[in-house]
């Protein structure tokens, strides 16, 4: 209902109105829990393990006309890229339209003089409503062009393990 009034500080009061009368029915945004670098030190953390960070440089993987640079990587024959994806986003909208920007930067980097395999470190949403984008998303994900790993948070024990054993290996035979 609406009504009138008076008041000393107009300005506190028409906060008090907005709060109630507006802000009451937005909708609140849940910022990111993960970014990417909190997905990256959960794999970090077994890398360390294993004693094979050191191993990683960073790389630029480029074509005549676009580069997409990966912060972690180590060369064995070929160049093993890791990158690390925090699909923990506040909408579904924003989690496709992330592996839509992967799908479109590796699908444009395949013509690369340096061979490579791009190893996805992906965090998945802790929102259970994202769940259905999220598959969406690994489905885009598998699309991508040329040699991929996609490594969920649950296998980076297993993935620190077996290049843990490729790093060894590649030392043994040099």
């Amino acid at each position: 209902p609406s009504g009138s009034g008076r008041t000393d500080d107009p300005a506190q009061a028409l906060e008090k109105l907005f709060d109630r009368m507006v802000m009451r029915y937005e909708e609140r945004q849940v910022s990111s829990a993960r970014t990417d670098d909190d997905v990256w030190r959960h794999f970090k953390r077994d890398l360390e393990e294993q004693r094979i960070l050191q191993h990683f440089q960073p790389k630029i993987i480029s074509v005549q006309d676009d580069e997409v640079e990966f912060k972690h990587s180590w060369k064995n024959g070929k160049w093993h890229c890791l990158e690390p994806l925090s699909f923990d986003l506040a909408a579904a909208d924003s989690i496709k339209d992330k592996a839509h920007r992967w799908f479109g930067q590796l699908a444009s980097v395949q013509g690369a003089v340096d061979p490579f395999k791009v190893y996805l470190l992906v965090g998945a949403p802790q929102q259970e409503n994202l769940q259905p984008a999220f598959q969406r998303a690994m489905s885009i994900l598998q699309r991508i062009p040329g040699e991929k790993e996609i490594v969920l948070e649950q296998d980076a024990l297993g993935l620190a393990a077996r290049i843990a054993g490729e790093v060894a290996e590649h030392e043994r035979s040099n």
